[in-house]
């Protein structure tokens, strides 16, 4: 896998792969044409068989671990990253280009900031204890997104793993 460690995405049905991007039709990377299982996925870092889209998978939301959404980022994958922690539990911390968006936002501000249905979406909070992701992730699948994720980690895992930090004013 180009010298990288193995970074795993539990799909939403359950499932496990080492593609970063969680498949959005069977055989491939999202977003990309390159078999998920061969040397041409565009972040070089696909390298078992990819998720399949089953019913279950696109009903429910799928998690992503540190190392998958660092490396994502690294290699500049398309996504928007969303943090949905509000009010006095957003501490201006961001993951690098993430931005704000509470589970109890209005349709219309949701459309106006995700505008493509399709696009990759990763959704975190504070920390595992935190349930703003995953009630962000739910809406977001609610209102017809079809490829969202859900960094469970939080900003504090991903502060404690070392990872850079972007501090927004409020």
């Amino acid at each position: 896998m180009n010298g990288m460690a193995r970074i795993v995405l539990l799909a939403a049905g359950g499932m496990a792969g080492a593609c970063l991007v969680p498949a959005v039709r069977a055989g491939h990377c999202g977003g990309c044409p390159a078999p998920a299982t061969g040397p041409d996925c565009p972040a070089g870092v696909c390298a078992a068989k990819p998720m399949a889209e089953t019913p279950a998978a696109t009903a429910r939301v799928g998690l992503i671990n540190t190392e998958a959404l660092a490396a994502m980022l690294r290699q500049k994958v398309p996504m928007v990253v969303l943090d949905a922690r509000s009010g006095k539990w957003d501490d201006g911390r961001r993951v690098p280009g993430a931005k704000a968006l509470s589970p109890t936002a209005k349709d219309e501000e949701i459309a106006a900031l995700l505008p493509d249905k399709a696009a990759l979406i990763v959704a975190y909070c504070t920390n595992p204890k935190c349930p703003a992701s995953a009630q962000l992730a739910k809406r977001l699948r609610g209102l017809g997104y079809t490829n969202v994720l859900e960094y469970h980690e939080g900003i504090e895992g991903w502060a404690a793993a070392g990872e850079r930090v972007e501090q927004v004013t409020k």
